[in-house]
């Protein structure tokens, strides 16, 4: 085997490994970023809501009974 053939197959064998990399890494990063969005909560209750909520659940002080 002649000495560039050599070298053209080595440069296209280190050209397919780095394709791989790539193609696990964005893998990788998609399956992390879709696990992410999975952890967090379907939805989140507007600010406004929220503090209507708290406001509502607040302990009142008893009736007075005569």
């Amino acid at each position: 085997m002649m000495h560039t053939t050599a070298q053209a197959l080595g440069r296209a064998h280190l050209a397919e490994l780095h394709r791989q990399a790539r193609r696990d890494a964005l893998a990788s990063a998609a399956r992390q970023g879709r696990r992410a969005r999975r952890q967090e909560p379907p939805h989140r209750m507007p600010r406004i809501l929220n503090s209507m909520t708290a406001w509502a659940r607040r302990p009142r002080p008893a009736p007075e009974s005569s």
